[in-house]
């Protein structure tokens, strides 16, 4: 994918007209904000866009946020949020027993 095609898709993800592509594409826009995307031709973003896409396709970046949830069922989404509640639980007492 270059440069210009994950702008135009992140264009249309970040208006709700298409989904996050690669997690590449998603940083990237946070990155150079997700109204700026949605606002700019890729006229005025090649540049800083483009940079912000080399450092993003090589880097190991985190999940999209709420991606794998999107369209779960309910049931999945809340034991998905449990879990994650109870981790960050046993983690901050963990650190309290290490110390």
């Amino acid at each position: 994918m270059t440069a210009e095609e994950a702008f135009n898709a992140a264009t249309l993800a970040a208006c709700g007209n298409g989904e996050w592509p690669s997690r590449a594409v998603f940083w990237s826009a946070v990155r150079f904000g997700m109204r700026a995307v949605e606002a700019a031709r890729w006229a005025d973003a090649e540049e800083r866009w483009s940079a912000l896409w080399r450092v993003a396709v090589v880097e190991h970046l985190p999940p999209i946020p709420e991606a794998p949830l999107v369209g779960a069922p309910p049931s999945v989404v809340q034991a998905e949020q449990q879990l994650a509640r109870m981790r960050e639980i046993v983690g901050s007492r963990r650190q309290d027993v290490l110390r």
